[in-house]
């Protein structure tokens, strides 16, 4: 028993000395050892780990604050209370800060402004479907075994092709480009609710690629009293003001997937810096196969451009590169205005070419102070440019009178001139400034102007030349003829005695077709023979008391 008792008091000696050790062997380090225990010091005062947060006084919590309890109601010393887990924190309003709360409420704004201005801009925008008629000849055997050598045969083809195109009046005037309806038979339109339009070709401009169309309504009056039916129509901006980095949308048909908004900046201007040529616009906003004739619209909504042509560049690259052009609206307008209402092409032509801008380093090889002005770098033979003595490296620094600030703005001065007038330039040339007079000419591509209404002029005429006229055929006579309403034909109504016609034709005689092309109306056949190639034979299929023959034609005799 005392044996025991001696071990077990060795044992504590033992766990005392080395509970010393310990203690004074990690001296100044933050460790909680038995002692700390013994004394009843916290853990967290040894360790230094942060207090737990005070409980919130009233003014913290904004509560009322309780009474206070009399000070013989208090207890001596509070219980002591089991610790228990603490309460979540509230929950914040916003994950993000003030700041960047401001900045997503002004992207939700931006959106929702972009998606607007999308609503009012699609409506107005059409998909065009063209059908073109093509010939593919084609030899075949006289006999089974080609003995007797073959004979051509013409296998006709119907080639679709689709374009977009731009609403720009309430009656149903539609903006395009001219490569989307050139040669093409028949044009056909699609509008935002998916109502499909005959359409008619009206004029074009090939040299600047516009093209003016008309929506054919059958009951352009209305019918039983209710209006005549309206089209959602765009403005045209000023594209004069457009300015590189303005923000723009896109809006077509590529690849026949309708109502397609692309947006982008404008990433250049004055692609073609020379009166003589036309002007585009450079866009990063996709334009694909489809687009053309579609509209570039600003943030108002306003036209600023007609979609016209996509940047290739190296030809194994089957990527977007990021570059589209398009046709500005003031040089789109005047196309329209020229069409539609008979007014005069302006443009004035004076045969300058400017570089891109006036660099420093121009500036320093010529001996300017300024980096303002137009530096020359061509001039066109016999132009009123090299006639009033322009010369390249010349830098126009003032036109009639007023500062000459940049390329752009001195070729929007030149081409708002009209043909007579003449100009003041201000010149600096070989450190000295110069003063030249031109006058300003009629740009040499404003005589491409096509029309159909001189297209039917000039068919009218050669029929008038050939003695015959023609008119629509009756519902009456279509019926006693065997024609449904849907049969191309018109009748001969007058030959002329000893004229070309009274060799061939005869009064009462149907026209059917003009080298295939089927002739419904006296309007069409004026159309088509406005058209028909010069010089070349054409034939018309006629019937004759329900036989079929034909007459050759050579219009350019």
């Amino acid at each position: 028993m005392a044996r025991s008792l001696g071990h077990a008091l060795g044992l504590a000696a033992a766990l005392i000395a080395a509970g010393w050790i310990y203690h004074w062997a990690i001296a100044g380090e933050d460790r909680y050892s038995i002692f700390d225990l013994a004394a009843g010091r916290p853990v967290t005062a040894v360790l230094g780990q942060a207090q737990p947060a005070p409980t919130p006084t009233p003014t913290q919590t904004q509560t009322p604050a309780p009474a206070e309890k009399p000070a013989a109601e208090a207890p001596a010393s509070p219980a002591p209370t089991k610790p228990g887990p603490s309460a979540p924190a509230p929950a914040p309003e916003s994950v993000l800060s003030p700041e960047a709360l401001n900045s997503t409420q002004l992207l939700e704004k931006v959106n929702l402004a972009l998606a607007d201005l999308t609503d009012r801009v699609v409506p107005s925008v059409v998909s065009i479907d063209t059908t073109k008629t093509v010939d593919v000849p084609s030899y075949v055997p006289v006999d089974p075994f080609g003995f007797f050598g073959y004979r051509r045969s013409n296998q006709r083809y119907q080639v679709p092709s689709l374009g977009s195109g731009v609403i720009v009046s309430e009656d149903g005037h539609i903006l395009t480009n001219h490569h989307v309806v050139a040669g093409v038979d028949e044009i056909r339109v699609t509008t935002f609710d998916g109502a499909q339009f005959q359409a008619e070709w009206v004029g074009s401009d090939p040299t600047v690629d516009v093209a003016v169309l008309k929506i054919k309504v059958n009951q352009p009056e209305g019918v039983d009293g209710e209006p005549p039916r309206r089209f959602p129509a765009l403005r045209f901006g000023d594209s004069d003001g457009v300015r590189v980095g303005d923000m723009a949308l896109a809006v077509g048909n590529p690849f026949g997937l309708s109502e397609t908004v692309t947006r982008g900046i404008i990433s250049a201007k004055q692609r073609q810096l020379s009166d003589g040529s036309n002007e585009y616009f450079q866009t990063d906003a996709v334009i694909n196969p489809g687009n053309s004739g579609g509209p570039l619209v600003d943030v108002h909504g306003e036209i600023i451009g007609i979609n016209s042509a996509i940047f290739t560049g190296q030809q194994d690259v089957r990527v977007w590169q990021g570059i589209g052009l398009a046709i500005p609206s003031n040089e789109a307008r005047e196309v329209y205005d020229a069409i539609v209402f008979d007014k005069p092409l302006l443009r004035g032509y004076l045969g300058v070419y400017f570089a891109p801008e006036l660099t420093r380093q121009h500036a320093m090889a010529l001996g300017l102070r300024s980096l303002k002005g137009a530096l020359v770098t061509n001039v066109d033979e016999q132009s009123p440019a090299q006639q009033a003595g322009l010369k390249p490296g010349d830098v126009i620094v003032s036109f009639n009178g007023a500062e000459a600030t940049t390329a752009a703005d001195t070729l929007n001065r030149i081409r708002r001139l009209k043909a007579g007038e003449q100009v003041k330039l201000g010149v600096f040339r070989q450190g000295q400034t110069l003063e030249l007079r031109a006058v300003i000419a009629e740009r040499p591509d404003t005589t491409t102007l096509e029309l159909k209404s001189e297209i039917t002029a000039s068919g009218q005429a050669i029929a008038e030349s050939l003695g015959v006229a023609v008119r629509d055929l009756t519902t009456a006579e279509r019926s006693a003829f065997g024609l449904d309403a849907d049969s191309p034909a018109i009748v001969i109504t007058e030959v002329k005695p000893g004229s070309e016609a009274s060799q061939r034709f005869l009064a009462g005689d149907l026209i059917h077709a003009i080298n295939r092309n089927p002739v419904r109306t006296a309007a069409e056949f004026h159309d088509l023979l406005g058209s028909l190639p010069k010089r070349e034979q054409s034939v018309i299929i006629l019937s004759r008391r329900g036989h079929r023959f034909y007459a050759v034609l050579n219009p350019g005799r």
